[in-house]
Parts: C-alpha cells; sequence; structure tokens
C-alpha cells in the first residue's frame, strides 16, 4: 500500500516524451530466468553488507560531552555492561532481515505495463497498478518508507527514480531490446543499511493477461 500526492516539480533530466515509439513498451512481460541475473545469489553479499553496516559499535553508545551529567557519566565510567548494552539497540534477526530486503528489492516476476495518454501505468505481479506522469513528481510512503519519485524518458527508455527521506535511493529502467519481444528492468538501490545494489531483470512478452 502506497500513498501519493502529485507535485509541481519535474523530474530534472528525464524528457515528458520519448525519442522513439513508446506504445511497444505495453503489454504483459513474464520474467525470463535463465536471461536474468540471479537476485537470491546476489542477496547473500547484500545481507553480509547489511551486518557489517548494522553491527553495534560499544564506543559509539555513548559520546563525550552528550546529554549532560558528570565527567564520569559522560565518559561512560562508572557503568556497568548491562547498562551500555542496554543503550544499543537489539540486532534484528538475520531471517527476518532476509525476509524484508527480499521483500522491498526482489523484481517482479510479472509485469504489465499500459500507456493512458501522457501517463505510464506499471502493475508488477498482484500489487496495485501504480500511475506515473513523466515530469511530475510525488511523495509516496511504502514498505521501504517515505520518498519522493519521480519519473520520465531517457530516450526510448522509462525511469522511475525515488528517494528517501533516509537518504535511499532506488531507479528502475524499463527498455525493450532490438526486436520487442524483451522487456530489460535495470534496478538500482542505494540505502545507508547495505550500501548499493544492482540487478538486472528481463521479461518475455507474454500473450493474454500475464497477471492472471
Amino acid at each position: 500500500m502506497f500513498a501519493a500526492a502529485l507535485g509541481a516539480s519535474a523530474c530534472s533530466s528525464l524528457a515528458t516524451q520519448p525519442a522513439g515509439a513508446a506504445a511497444e513498451l505495453a503489454g504483459n512481460w513474464q520474467v525470463d530466468v535463465a536471461g536474468s541475473e540471479d537476485f537470491d545469489r546476489k542477496l547473500g553479499p547484500l545481507l553480509e553488507a547489511q551486518r557489517e553496516r548494522m553491527r553495534p559499535r560499544r564506543n559509539q553508545v555513548i559520546a563525550p560531552g552528550s546529554r549532560g551529567g558528570n565527567d564520569d557519566d559522560r565518559s561512560g565510567a562508572g557503568r556497568g555492561p548491562n547498562e551500555l548494552d542496554a543503550l544499543v539497540m537489539p540486532p534484528e534477526e538475520p531471517d527476518k532481515v532476509r525476509e524484508r530486503l527480499a521483500n522491498e528489492l526482489r523484481p517482479p516476476a510479472k509485469l504489465q505495463i499500459a500507456l493512458a495518454g501522457d501517463a505510464i501505468e506499471i502493475r508488477s505481479d498482484a500489487d496495485p497498478v501504480r500511475q506515473y506522469l513523466p515530469g511530475q513528481s510525488v511523495s509516496r510512503i511504502d514498505s521501504t518508507g517515505a520518498a519522493t519519485l519521480g519519473s520520465g524518458w531517457d530516450l526510448s527508455a522509462f525511469v522511475v527514480r525515488a528517494k528517501y527521506t533516509n537518504r535511499g535511493s532506488r531507479a528502475w529502467r524499463y527498455e525493450l531490446e532490438p526486436g520487442g519481444e524483451m522487456l530489460r528492468l535495470s534496478f538500482e538501490a542505494s540505502d545507508p543499511e547495505f550500501g548499493s545494489f544492482k540487478l538486472l531483470t528481463r521479461y518475455r512478452r507474454a500473450t493474454g493477461d500475464g497477471l492472471n
């Protein structure tokens, strides 16, 4: 679920009209597993990076001169190990981290793309349809957090960019490969929690309603 409100600002460096025929993007698309990067294989190194970045550092728990008190209090002297440990947020369970990040970053198995005037409508798997109007920005809240999202055209590729309040970002680039029967989805993520992540997923054009 997400909430969105149209804004007035444009998405910089992206065009409001494609350089080629945009209609060819429309249709139902089914993931081509053999031609795509293995998400689960790339998730392993990402989880290792996440664990390292989120590892508690005891010497950062109490900074000298913070929040008043006497010198002993400010330096941490006189505090027992249990008191210091209580100030450290307990780490998230590894299985929950894997499930959460997989849900946030895993590419959809099916895509449905439609054009409605200048707007692009994209439905991923069984999620609700999301509509993007090139050149306009929206505010959105999703499972990753609150973000400002913009979209537009880079030649014949449709690009969606999201900047989150936690300083993270996401970008999706949809473009046809020569012949028009394969769709390439290039995904990039940057996040203080795990660093950077890139994934290429390819889709074959499907007949009928590929999402049912």
